[in-house]
């Protein structure tokens, strides 16, 4: 009877064991690794590492590159613009939401690192909460509560472990307003001028504040 009882036990440690690691294997397999060249394979914007290399991301597609100056007007920063009128066949996504006709602006330090990421568009659907599931989806855990001062925009934040995601909406006469930002937590607001590469999106939180 002892013997019954010691062999359902480990019985039991082994089945949830098996169970643990599926699980795992289950939420890691969400979130799907990005092809290393935009192009044909989708790119998630929200599964970037910033470990991306800048040459190789953008392959042979055709990109504008712009300078982010401080104000001093020097160079701190750049934009890289990649569009769908230029390239046919990129695909790009925020989790499952095509968002593949909109252009990209792929935020590049001076030392060709990954500072982030952020598209705007203007849309008469509303797809508001569409963004917020599909965010929610993979960093729900992470999401921050901002003290909103206005109604337009609205903010919506998370905060992972080295990420920023930033997601403003407002509404204007019948259009709605998207932008979707997302930030290399290695360049803090302290110690990177990300007011003057992220304009306009209070990615430092100046104005608006959290809860």
């Amino acid at each position: 009877m002892i013997q019954e009882k010691y062999i359902l036990k480990k019985k039991s440690k082994f089945l949830f064991a098996i169970l643990f690691v599926l699980s795992i294997y289950s939420c890691k397999s969400q979130e799907k690794e990005n092809p290393k060249t935009l192009g044909s394979t989708n790119f998630d914007i929200q599964n970037i590492t910033f470990k991306e290399d800048v040459n190789t991301l953008f392959g042979k597609n055709k990109y504008y590159k712009t300078s982010i100056k401080d104000d001093n007007s020097s160079d701190i920063a750049y934009n890289y613009i990649v569009s769908k009128k230029e390239n046919q066949g990129i695909k790009v996504s925020l989790g499952n939401i095509d968002i593949s006709k909109y252009k990209y602006d792929f935020k590049i330090s001076k030392d060709n690192k990954m500072i982030g990421i952020s598209t705007s568009f203007v849309s008469k659907e509303d797809i508001k909460d569409k963004i917020i599931q599909n965010i929610d989806n993979q960093f729900k855990n992470y999401k921050v509560n901002i003290n909103q001062l206005y109604e337009n925009p609205t903010v919506y934040r998370w905060e992972a472990p080295e990420k920023i995601i930033q997601f403003t909406y407002s509404s204007f006469e019948g259009d709605n307003v998207y932008n979707i930002s997302i930030v290399n937590k290695n360049f803090s607001c302290d110690k990177f001028p990300l007011e003057k590469v992220f304009v306009g999106e209070d990615i430092c939180l100046k104005n608006y504040t959290k809860k």
